[in-house]
């Protein structure tokens, strides 16, 4: 892996689509990545949290690992895909997987059942991890609201320096910016930072992280955000943030998480079917309400 590797661009955090009968839906990727290449998104993560990765079995995430591959070439920069689940052999087993399909990235959350205590033992966890795809950029996820773990990041990426080879950096989806702070200046500032909270956008960018994991729909806001932040238009900058908080309040008016996702990239255009319970999906009759909050915010309803 090139030391110098680094994820560019903006990246987007898409659903995972299924079936009406719950089955994955692997062909339905292809519209998606249309979707997502037609509104300024260069990349993916995906199994994470809206991708709901925890709730598919080993075997459906390495089918729509390899679909978002396939279906990305020529289209998307970069295929990041999401491997941990709440044990360490299914994991290994997703990052080989992973770097067998030639993945651009593996990305790996802490199980969160049976948690790591200390950073040292995390570090340990994630080591076994990325050995198993010694040829693909590893990057921790950090997203402690969702994970229960409650460590020092900064800590993990300084400890893990020396003991994981492939390490390139972190998805921080964690809300505290002291800490993202803190992991742009570890080991000099060589880690490769993502941010993953959509509200955090602008504070993100005056920290100097300039690459994002957001919905696929906020691909055009975030890309006029960064290109006002970086000729000083602050004001314009900061229009486009409250925007962005603008629609995520919407999402959270209607619940959020991978059932607003879903429900709005219908509203946009795009089929991504259920939600795998213990999640539920948004009633039909609020799409209508839906589509006009979306559209009021700007975005390209259908």
């Amino acid at each position: 892996v090139p030391k110098d590797f680094r994820i560019n661009g903006i990246i987007s955090a898409p659903a995972t689509p299924l079936k009406d009968n719950g089955d994955v839906d692997t062909e339905a990727v292809e519209s998606y990545v249309d979707f997502l290449a037609n509104n300024d998104i260069n990349g993916v993560f995906v199994l994470g949290t809206l991708g709901e990765g925890l709730s598919l079995t080993v075997e459906e995430r390495k089918q729509v690992a390899a679909a978002w591959v396939k279906y990305g070439q020529g289209k998307l920069s970069s295929v990041i895909v999401h491997v941990g689940t709440g044990n360490l052999r299914d994991t290994i087993q997703l990052a080989r997987h992973a770097g067998e399909v030639k993945a651009t990235a593996i990305a790996c959350m802490s199980p969160t059942y049976f948690r790591p205590q200390t950073e040292e033992i995390m570090v340990t966890y994630m080591e076994q991890v990325a050995a198993a795809a010694p040829d693909t950029p590893f990057y921790y996820y950090c997203i402690n609201f969702m994970s229960g773990v409650n460590l020092n990041t900064a800590r993990i990426l300084q400890l893990a320096d020396d003991r994981i080879p492939t390490l390139r950096g972190i998805k921080m989806s964690s809300r505290e910016l002291p800490s993202l702070l803190d992991c742009t200046q570890v080991c000099g500032g060589k880690f490769d930072i993502m941010v993953g909270t959509d509200e955090q956008l602008l504070p993100a960018l005056s920290l100097g992280v300039r690459t994002p994991v957001l919905n696929g729909y906020l691909g055009s806001v975030f890309k006029r955000m960064r290109s006002a932040f970086d000729s000083g238009d602050m004001d314009g900058a900061r229009k486009e943030q409250v925007l962005a908080r603008k629609i995520f309040l919407v999402s959270t008016k209607y619940g959020g998480g991978p059932a607003f996702v879903k429900a709005a990239m219908k509203c946009l255009g795009v089929e991504a079917g259920p939600v795998r319970l213990p999640l539920v999906d948004i009633q039909e009759d609020l799409l209508p309400s839906i589509k006009r909050d979306l559209e009021e915010c700007g975005l390209p309803v259908k």
